[in-house]
């Protein structure tokens, strides 16, 4: 064809285009604001956190029209101290949207949406650029690039929370145990709590066997949960969590769940479905120090990984009336956050990083360093009666005493045999109160709450023989106990198989052991005992059962760690109240008998049977058959801890894709060269024995145009499209074909690759 026929059919074209831009009605698209979330955004002043899924949110203003702009997309490229991180830019999760003239941030696809992990940095930048592919026709293309700078992302540790499956007798059993593991129970935590992990995993103790009614005994378990969290879980050798969190088959609590203080460190909750993940995130604000509200969450919330899809199916974001998940009674589809909650979980010194804390903001705090051996003095406050009931003391053999509180209203004080003070300190009481059950708006109070003080056992080389609390103000007595002449006796300490029936267990299977005792007291005490188990010949202890009113306990040896061939110890600890008797024997299969306290005997080990377990993983994120546009960034996030490594490193956690192949380690990666189709996501979390357990999940990858050669427009890629290329080298915008920022090397193999002549 002639050259000048060929000029003639391009000016043709180029006046064709014109036409169509025309008739388009002169439309402009430019971004109107960008909200960057974590579970909330209020008002664009809220603090981010590093190392947390974060959603940019890209809102298109479209002038020019009065209707929606179909096609509408974009790019984000992040910078962290000026330097472009590794994956970007980024494509959306979304693009391309309908683009409405007034756009809702309760609507998901009213905005672009972008997912994001940022380090810790004072120096954040996102720099979105509107659509990067010229699929709109546009009067104005100069406004298509805005800036977010200069946003703080800051250290937040991982925060470690311990669970416990209640096997309560008097009605339920155990809660099932998809409901409250990883993923499921702690989902609302993970939608609204400002952290930068949550390493929330299965105590070392097994299940928790409660064989008193509820209602009546909240303080005595709440009592429980605190001595696992403060003592026996660190004496294990484990890490101390900031909080204990215990689950009872469906609701038999009236007020759905109690925290032991606000601020507090053990609470509780129910599993009934339409309100359990709310709970245990409500019953965790009390611990963190947050009192009830009666806020609405007044911004529009983001669930930037979907954690409520499951089980109850909950939409993405969440309304502005929607209460603050700290107002009493709500249900879990009620509920969110406002900046009140957000920030006391934000600001709290539990969560704050430290010189102990990882590069990931993990501690490894044992919680030795403020450790001595003492007394747990706990029991439920009557506040109608102004009288305390004690509970069984505690010997425990590293706690850290409570504080004095220059605020408190009871008077804790211990004395020895001879009469002589050794401690004395003030305790607030009736810090939980109020009910966590709405009853038609009304408050309700508790008439009981928990007492839980720690002090020590001996000061000087003399021991404990009496406590008393006193009400600070009137000096009237509320609770005293003394030591008695007689120290519990134990006669007999053995072990058998058992075939499990009816066994609480929170693996569900074996094999399983019963341990038996035989113990007396002169006195006529009544008896408590704690059960409790070394796998390293007595330098940890793990909790096996605590406050046990009879003589005999069943498990399965797959709660409990291994032990190291030959040092597995099992040791009963025996209360009457206030004195105590300890006594030890091999893990064994055997009986001893007439036992002196502390000693050894019998023979064997279970080492046959009590092998290494292998680790709880679970897969956080990508949710079961969700759909991702070609291009978009795919977290995957996984949990996982073992009875023998504890919180599992990076290195543990393995992704492949049934298309893919090998996507890349860690607990929390992104991937976005998925090609389209349907691709199950298989995690692998491999422990240090190398046991490992896999977690699979199906998702889908649509089609999506993620690049165009054809600079012009003209349907062909040729030397046209070379010469915008060459003719911005060095620069930015046209024929930055990566949208990397910079037209270069990259975007003249895009050229190359595309190339029709």
């Amino acid at each position: 064809m002639p050259q000048r026929l060929l000029d003639a059919t391009r000016l043709t074209q180029i006046a064709t285009s014109l036409v169509l831009a025309s008739v388009a009605g002169a439309v402009d698209l430019a971004v109107s604001s960008v909200e960057v979330s974590q579970g909330a955004q209020f008002g664009g002043t809220t603090t981010l956190v590093a190392q947390r899924p974060t959603v940019v949110r890209v809102k298109v203003a479209v002038t020019g029209q009065t209707t929606s702009q179909a096609n509408v997309d974009a790019i984000l490229r992040m910078y962290v101290g000026g330097v472009q991180v590794a994956g970007s830019p980024m494509r959306s999760r979304n693009g391309p949207i309908t683009a409405p003239i007034t756009p809702n941030s309760f609507i998901v696809n009213d905005t672009i949406n972008f997912n994001v992990v940022a380090p810790v940095s004072a120096d954040v930048d996102f720099v979105i650029v509107l659509d990067p592919l010229n699929r709109v026709a546009e009067t104005n293309e100069a406004n298509n690039t805005f800036s977010v700078l200069n946003k703080n992302f800051v250290c937040r540790k991982t925060l470690d929370i311990a669970y416990v499956s209640i096997n309560y007798t008097p009605g339920g059993g155990q809660p099932a145990a998809a409901t409250i593991e990883p993923g499921t129970g702690d989902a609302f935590m993970r939608g609204i709590y400002a952290l930068g992990e949550l390493n929330y995993h299965r105590s070392p103790l097994g299940p928790l066997t409660w064989s008193s009614a509820i209602n009546s005994s909240d303080a005595a378990l709440l009592s429980s949960l605190s001595t696992i969290r403060t003592t026996t879980i660190p004496a294990a050798g484990y890490a101390r969590p900031e909080f204990i969190y215990g689950w009872l088959p469906g609701n038999p609590f009236s007020g759905n769940g109690q925290a032991n203080g606000i601020p507090g460190d053990a609470a509780f909750g129910n599993t009934e479905s339409t309100r359990f993940q709310r709970t245990c995130a409500h019953e965790i604000g009390h611990c963190w120090g947050r009192g009830h509200t009666s806020n609405t969450a007044a911004y529009v919330g983001f669930d930037v990984e979907h954690h409520l899809t499951s089980p109850l199916n909950l939409g993405q974001t969440h309304a502005t009336s929607q209460y603050d998940v700290m107002v009493a009674g709500m249900l879990t589809n009620q509920a969110w956050v406002d900046s009140g909650t957000y920030n006391d979980c934000l600001t709290d010194s539990r969560s704050q990083c430290s010189a102990a804390s990882g590069g990931d903001g993990s501690s490894d705090d044992d919680g030795a360093s403020d450790s001595e051996r003492c007394l747990h003095l706990s029991g439920a406050y009557d506040h109608h009666g102004h009288a305390i009931e004690l509970f069984h003391a505690n010997l425990v053999d590293a706690a850290p005493p409570t504080m004095d509180d220059p605020s408190g209203d009871v008077l804790v004080q211990t004395f020895a045999r001879s009469g002589a003070l050794l401690t004395s300190l003030r305790w607030k009481s009736a810090t939980t109160r109020e009910s966590c059950a709405s009853e038609s708006g009304r408050v309700r109070q508790h008439a009981r709450s928990p007492v839980t003080v720690y002090v020590p056992h001996a000061v000087a080389g003399e021991i404990v023989a009496r406590v008393e609390l006193r009400d600070l103000q009137s000096g009237r007595m509320l609770a005293s106990r003394m030591a008695t002449k007689a120290a519990p006796m134990i006669a007999s300490l053995g072990s058998m198989r058992i075939d499990g029936k009816d066994v609480a267990s929170h693996a569900g299977t074996g094999p399983f052991v019963e341990v038996h005792w035989n113990a007396s007291d002169a006195d006529g005490d009544t008896l408590r005992t704690d059960v409790l188990y070394s796998r390293d010949a007595g330098v940890s202890w793990s909790p096996i059962s605590v406050n046990v009113e009879g003589t005999a306990i069943r498990f399965s040896l797959t709660d409990i760690p291994a032990a190291i061939p030959g040092q597995g110890i099992v040791k009963v600890r025996v209360s009457d109240g206030l004195r105590v008797s300890d006594a030890e024997m091999p893990a064994a299969l055997g009986e001893f008998v007439a036992a002196d306290e502390g000693s050894i005997a019998g023979s064997g080990d279970w080492s046959d049977l009590l092998g290494n377990n292998a680790p709880d993983i679970h897969l956080i994120h990508p949710n079961a058959n969700q759909s991702y546009p070609q291009g978009a960034p795919v977290l995957l996030h996984a949990s996982g801890w073992d009875l023998e490594q504890q919180y599992m490193p990076d290195s543990s956690f393995t992704w492949t894709s049934s298309i893919a192949g090998a996507i890349g380690t860690g607990r929390q990666i992104f991937v976005s060269s998925l090609a389209p189709g349907n691709h199950a996501i298989t995690l692998t979390g491999t422990d240090a024995e190398g046991l490992f357990v896999t977690k699979t999940v199906t998702i889908s990858v649509t089609s999506r145009v993620l690049s165009d050669a054809d600079t012009n427009g003209d349907g062909i890629v040729n030397g046209m499209d070379l010469a915008v290329v060459l003719g911005n080298w060095g620069g930015s915008g046209a024929g930055d074909l990566d949208f990397d920022g910079t037209v270069g090397g990259l975007d003249l193999t895009v050229i190359i690759s595309g190339w029709t002549g």
